[in-house]
C-alpha cells in the first residue's frame, strides 16, 4: 500500500472517530433533557418522599410523614391535612412541560428562579424552593418554581417558570402551583371528626362527674327526646346532637402548655358524650375559661363492642387526637352543653 493510500486512510479513520466520539457526548449530556409535551415530575420516586420542605422568604412549612401520618412542623408537629398533600402529588404527577430553554444568571434573576435559601442574593429574584427528601433525610429532588405566566388578557397565570435546582435549564409549565404559598396552618388538618346525628344513639352530658342529661334515639329516627334531665336542655337539643357533625377546629394548642388543663377551664369530670349505633364513643371536654374570645374543647375516643375494625379505628384516633386541646369556634363551643 502507498504511503499516500495509507495517509487518507488514516485520516479518514480519525474523522470518523472524532465524529462518533461527539455524537456520544452530545448524547450522553442530552438524553437526559426532558422535551415539550412531557411529565416534567415523571422521574420522581414519590413513594420514597418522606419530606416535603416549602422554602420561601416570607415563610416556610415542612411537612413531614411520622408514624403513617403527614405532620406540620412549624405548627408543634400537628396532623396535615393529607388531601392537600395528595392534591399537591398529584397535581405535580401530571404537571407537562410546554417550553424548554437555557438560561444564564440575568434571565434566572427576571423569572424568579434563583434559590430562595441562598442568602447572598436579593429577595426580588428569588422564588419558592420545594424539597424533597426520603427518610433519612437525604434530598432527593429540590426544584425552584419562579414567576407565573399571565394570560395578557385576564392576567391570571396560565402557567409557571421552574427549573431544578443545580441547572440553568428552565421550564414553562401549565400550571400554576398556588399551594406553594400557603403558610403552616394552612396546611393541618382542620376537621377532626365528623358524625351524622342519624348515626347518633346516646348523649349524655356529666358535670362533676354525674349525669345531668340523657338524649336519646332508635336507629333510624332522626330526632331525639329528652329522657333525663331539666327541660332546659330541650332548647339545646339541635344545637347539642351537631357538636361532632363535621367538627373543625381553628388551631391547636401549644403541647407543652397543654398539660395545665386547669390553664384552659377543662376538667375530666365535664364533658359530653356521644355513643353511635356502632359501639364507638367520642367524648368532648368543653373548656370554662374562654380568654381573648379563644374557646377550647379536648377529645377522648373508645370502643364498646366486638368488631375489631373498629376497635383499631377508635385506637388509632384516639392516638391521634387525644393529645391536643383544640381551639374551636364560639357556636362550636356553645354545641358541648352542660348546664
Amino acid at each position: 500500500m502507498r504511503a499516500k493510500t495509507l495517509f487518507i486512510l488514516i485520516l479518514v479513520f480519525i474523522c470518523v472517530a472524532f465524529v462518533t466520539a461527539f455524537v456520544i457526548k452530545h448524547w450522553g449530556v442530552n438524553r437526559h433533557r426532558k422535551s415539550v409535551g412531557t411529565h416534567i415530575f415523571s422521574e420522581i420516586p414519590w413513594d420514597k418522599v418522606y419530606e416535603i420542605d416549602i422554602r420561601g422568604i416570607e415563610q416556610n412549612v415542612t411537612l413531614v410523614k411520622s408514624d403513617g401520618s403527614w405532620r406540620v412542623k412549624e405548627y408543634y408537629n400537628y396532623l396535615a391535612d393529607f388531601s392537600q398533600i395528595s392534591n399537591l402529588v398529584e397535581k405535580l404527577k401530571g404537571v407537562s412541560i410546554g417550553q424548554t430553554f437555557k438560561a444564564d444568571k440575568s434571565i434566572l434573576k427576571r423569572l424568579m428562579l434563583l434559590d430562595p435559601e441562598d442568602t447572598k442574593i436579593k429577595d426580588a429574584y428569588k422564588g419558592k424552593a420545594l424539597i424533597l427528601k426520603d427518610k433519612n433525610g437525604r434530598v432527593i429532588k429540590k426544584i425552584i418554581f419562579g414567576k407565573a405566566m399571565k394570560q395578557q388578557e385576564v392576567g391570571i397565570p396560565a402557567g409557571q417558570y421552574v427549573r431544578f435546582a443545580g441547572e440553568n435549564t428552565v421550564y414553562l409549565i401549565g400550571e400554576y402551583i398556588t399551594c406553594l404559598t400557603q403558610g403552616p396552618r394552612e396546611w393541618i388538618r382542620l376537621e377532626i371528626v365528623n358524625i351524622r346525628p342519624i348515626d347518633i344513639k346516646r348523649i349524655i352530658g356529666y358535670k362533676e362527674g354525674k349525669e345531668r342529661y340523657v338524649l336519646e334515639k332508635k336507629k333510624g329516627e332522626k330526632e331525639f327526646y329528652l329522657k333525663k334531665g331539666p327541660d332546659e336542655v330541650k332548647k339545646k337539643i339541635r344545637r347539642i346532637k351537631d357538636g361532632i357533625n363535621y367538627l373543625t377546629i381553628e388551631g391547636v394548642v401549644d403541647p407543652k402548655k397543654a398539660s395545665n388543663l386547669d390553664s384552659f377551664g377543662i376538667s375530666p369530670k365535664n364533658y359530653v358524650q356521644y355513643e353511635l349505633f356502632n359501639g364507638m364513643i367520642y367524648k368532648v371536654y368543653p373548656g370554662k375559661k374562654c380568654g381573648k374570645e379563644k374557646y377550647y374543647i379536648k377529645l377522648e375516643i373508645a370502643y364498646k363492642g366486638s368488631d375489631k375494625v373498629l376497635l383499631e379505628k377508635a385506637k388509632t384516633q384516639e392516638k391521634l387526637l387525644s393529645p391536643w386541646i383544640f381551639e374551636v369556634s364560639k357556636w362550636r363551643h356553645d354545641s358541648f352543653f352542660l348546664p
